[in-house]
């Protein structure tokens, strides 16, 4: 019932940043004066934007086993140039409770810091590589370590600036100590995206 809290409020979080986003695009694209809007890509004026994204996968899919589910909320921030390429940054987060070995539960804080870079094939469909940052905090013991990865990726553009985005991506987890098994894992895992952003201007 804890765990399940916590997955409402931090859902709770991105809808509303997500929210943010929907009505900025809608007063963007409201009518002023009787002049009806720009849409597509001519009413991009820079190539800046802002999101949010849900992050579903098998964790860190080394050491104890922690299932599929929402694994990470992350806002992001970043450049797009449509039908070209992209980069962009973000900072996922999301707590959990882990069972140790002697049979107790501790509750782990989970971060992300994401740097991605995309390139498009065709159309809407692109290739994507990122790099992260990952720390786990708790009482057991605190740890990091670096994921390399590489997928691809899909766009459904929503009125004139907003955008619909999925991912799946497949991740490299390099060596680090877990506290939780008391040995050094490595490994591999799947992880699946579904996000949303708007261009700022």
């Amino acid at each position: 019932m804890k765990k399940m809290k916590k997955i409402f409020s931090l859902t709770k979080v991105l809808v509303i940043a997500l929210g943010l986003c929907i009505a900025s695009v809608s007063a963007q694209e409201s009518p002023v004066g009787g002049v009806a809007p720009v849409s597509g890509a001519n009413a991009i004026q820079t190539p800046l934007f802002l999101g949010a994204s849900l992050g579903f996968g098998s964790g860190t899919g080394v050491g104890t086993e922690r299932g599929l589910g929402l694994r990470q909320i992350e806002p992001m921030l970043g450049v797009w140039l449509p039908g070209l390429a992209f980069a962009r940054v973000g900072y996922g987060f999301f707590d959990f409770n882990e069972e140790a070995d002697d049979g107790d539960d501790y509750e782990v804080e989970h971060s992300d810091f994401d740097i991605e870079v995309g390139v498009h094939l065709l159309g809407q469909l692109y290739l994507v590589g990122n790099y992260s940052r990952v720390k786990e905090l708790s009482d057991l013991g605190d740890v990091a370590w670096n994921e390399w990865g590489a997928g691809f990726g899909s766009l459904l553009h929503l009125f004139g600036k907003g955008v619909l985005f999925a991912e799946v991506s497949y991740r490299w987890v390099l060596e680090h100590y877990d506290p939780f098994v008391n040995k050094k894992v490595s490994g591999s895992r799947l992880q699946f995206n579904i996000g949303f952003f708007t261009y700022v201007f």
